[in-house]
């Protein structure tokens, strides 16, 4: 996330490069486009499978940085986030953890900071194909998910079956219906959604289907950051804080997302903070940054490609 202003030191202190034995230990090697596994049998093995890498090595220059001692510049378009911090952690008498919650707090104002001036570099890489997916293809994979996962009982066999039986698919000139012999096509359709849509339930697709591609919000509606940053300040205070009380935590939270959040973007009532924090954690929440023009979509958990989404 701070790629910039660790290769930013590094260009500065070695406008010449480091000693070759010192770069020895930091070197890695390239890897030809990504190193992706995913071979289920349906599709083109070599797709999948993992590509070689590249017999080149270069430096990794930002564990370098970070493995010497160096300072790293950070700036802030809130100048006075310092002086914030340090008047909040006074106001709750935080010392003896202090300085832990202070760095860590402060690291994150410095995230979202570059996350609302869109230069926020994580591990989610965007290509030219990422908002195609994520605005046009996904949704109409969740569609398809959908229809192959929508279920009617059967009295005579007594069970769920799949409504789908037959699929007819019209070009315009020309239907054909296909009555997808001994599954083959829901089967590979089954396949390739696993791949690159990466749901595990009909309530999951149309959940997403609902808050994120409901055409009456187009995008969500809630600021995405604002769920991360409380639901990852509670837990800092609750393991590192000496507040004792549920209460304070939250409360702490909720003054401490007053530094970096417009008033009215977020819901300051402490108890409907507590049951979203606690609906997080039902749901089995997982913070993770993403680059703004991506934060209100979802990628596919089973596909590591930033190359191949579709």
């Amino acid at each position: 996330m701070f790629e910039n202003e660790l290769l930013n030191v590094y260009r500065t202190k070695y406008p010449n490069g480091i000693s070759k034995e010192v770069a020895n230990n930091y070197m890695i090697a390239c890897p030809f486009l990504n190193e992706i596994a995913v071979d289920n049998g349906a599709f083109d093995y070599h797709r999948y499978a993992p590509r070689p890498a590249s017999t080149s090595m270069e430096l990794d220059v930002k564990s370098f940085i970070m493995d010497t001692e160096h300072e790293i510049t950070i700036v802030l378009s809130n100048d006075t986030i310092l002086k914030q911090l340090d008047k909040l952690l006074q106001d709750y008498g935080e010392k003896d953890s202090s300085e832990t919650i202070r760095t860590t707090l402060f690291i994150v104002a410095a995230i979202y900071d570059k996350h609302v001036k869109e230069e926020l570099y994580t591990e989610i890489t965007t290509s030219e194909n990422t908002l195609p997916y994520l605005q046009q293809v996904r949704p109409e994979m969740l569609k398809l998910f959908e229809l192959l996962n929508t279920k009617r009982y059967s009295p005579s066999k007594k069970k769920e079956l799949r409504v789908l039986n037959s699929i007819t698919i019209d070009n315009g000139v020309k239907k054909v219906t296909l009555e997808n012999s001994c599954h083959w096509l829901t089967d590979l359709l089954d396949d390739y959604l696993q791949i690159y849509l990466g749901v595990k339930s009909l309530e999951e697709a149309q959940a997403e289907l609902k808050e994120v591609y409901a055409e009456k919000k187009g995008r969500k509606a809630s600021n995405v950051a604002c769920n991360l940053i409380m639901y990852g300040t509670f837990h800092l205070l609750q393991k590192y804080s000496s507040l004792k009380t549920k209460s304070e935590q939250i409360r702490m939270t909720l003054d401490y997302m007053k530094l970096l959040f417009e008033e009215g973007s977020y819901n300051v009532d402490e108890n409907s903070t507590n049951a979203a924090i606690a609906y997080l954690v039902k749901q089995g929440y997982k913070p993770q940054w993403k680059p703004k023009q991506t934060e209100d979509y979802n990628f596919s958990p089973n596909n590591q490609s930033t190359e191949y989404l579709w």
